[in-house]
């Protein structure tokens, strides 16, 4: 790639910084972005991409957004979720160098970029072949999204031949990353709730079988992380107990427990595997008639990995190379992004692009206008690279 400085120097942080203000004041918690989506179908609209909203999920529609090239070629999309988590933000402000309030940094910078990236082009006349394909979603973020507004689009066809995702780490190319599931375990008696001076010897079970499953929790995790032939890229695996409810007052014995956690795996394993590892994990800790497991189990991504040598991984670091000057390392990734999805379900290589995303869900969250602008150069560059790529 020739580094095109004519071309970067096409993006307007100004404008940029603009549109991220007007998108960060529209609240647009998980489950309720219908608003959030009707003004980025506008201002999507405003930049020269051809639009559609998909309200299958009516609380949740999904935006489209489609900017054809002057000539024949691959399809990238570009693609980012509209909501945010649910917790209060002091009220939005801007300065001149940074834009704060809930879901600035997580990523209404990255739906920023993606608007600037599209003005950008159409203002050069749309001097590329191929074609972009925007896609921004709610329902992200979890436990409460469930990722359905994505999952759609990918199973109606709606992708592109990869796809980038504008968020995560906005230094290194992510091309793997664990998958994470949340667990839930509640142990019950058949017994009721009872006075400890007036309760059978036997209902003390009830304890003895949560610390017997901790413990062997424990042990599991700690054998996760020792295994040999780690993957290079990513943390070990692991089995994580985040939560543990036993009792409701000081001196009762409770006829209920629950626990709580994660368990995070590498990409030569599949969601369904790790869960029945886990059921026959819960199998062999077991008690007695007395007690009673239960269990639930909430996939909030599958693992992947893609190889570094895909087109759209050398595209953008070639970009980042050529506006950072100085070469961008390859990483696995720690937290579940869009990309998992892209390339599980959709079955198509995809990349992170963030645009600043360190404070993101953090009790003040904001965004750098210097960092956003250089990003959306990267971005910018990556997409040219790889609709003008001969691979």
């Amino acid at each position: 790639m020739i580094c095109q400085r004519s071309f970067v120097n096409r993006i307007n942080a100004e404008r940029l910084a603009q549109r991220v203000w007007e998108l960060v004041q529209i609240s647009s918690p998980t489950c309720r972005e219908k608003q959030a989506a009707i003004v980025f179908r506008q201002m999507l609209s405003r930049a020269g991409a051809k639009t559609w909203l998909d309200n299958t999920i009516p609380d949740s529609p999904s935006v489209i957004g489609r900017l054809k090239g002057c000539r024949p070629g691959r399809t990238i999309q570009i693609a980012g979720h509209l909501d945010h988590i649910d917790i209060p933000h002091p009220a939005a402000k801007r300065n001149k160098k940074t834009i704060s309030g809930r879901g600035a940094a997580d990523m209404k910078n990255g739906l920023g970029g993606i608007l600037e990236i599209i003005s950008v082009l159409n203002e050069s006349d749309c001097d590329f072949p191929g074609e972009i394909l925007v896609t921004a979603y709610g329902l992200h973020e979890a436990p409460t999204g469930n990722s359905a507004g994505l999952l759609h689009l990918i199973s109606s066809g709606v992708k592109g031949d990869a796809a980038i995702v504008c968020e995560g780490p906005d230094d290194a190319a992510a091309i793997a990353a664990n998958g994470m599931a949340i667990w839930d375990v509640t142990i019950t008696h058949k017994e009721p709730s009872s006075h400890e001076l007036c309760s059978k010897a036997n209902k003390t079970e009830l304890l003895m079988a949560a610390t017997k499953l901790v413990n062997t929790m424990a042990k599991k995790d700690k054998d996760l992380k020792a295994r040999q032939g780690q993957h290079s890229l990513l943390a070990p695996e692991s089995l994580f107990v985040g939560q543990l409810h036993y009792g409701d007052f000081y001196n009762r014995l409770s006829n209920k427990c629950t626990l709580q956690g994660t368990r995070r795996w590498h990409p030569d394993k599949r969601s369904n595997h790790i869960r029945d590892d886990f059921e026959r994990m819960l199998n062999m800790v077991r008690p007695g008639k007395n007690i009673t497991f239960t269990s639930s189990w909430t996939l909030i991504g599958d693992s992947y990995e893609i190889s570094k040598d895909q087109p759209i991984v050398r595209s953008l670091r070639k970009a980042y190379k050529c506006v950072q000057g100085k070469n961008m390392p390859v990483i696995g990734h720690s937290s579940v992004t869009d990309t998992c999805r892209l390339v599980r379900q959709g079955g198509i290589p995809a990349v992170l692009c963030g645009f600043g995303t360190s404070t993101g869900h953090a009790d003040y969250e904001y965004v750098e206008i210097a960092k956003m602008t250089r990003s959306a150069k990267v971005l910018l560059l990556t997409v040219l690279d790889y609709l003008n790529g001969s691979d």
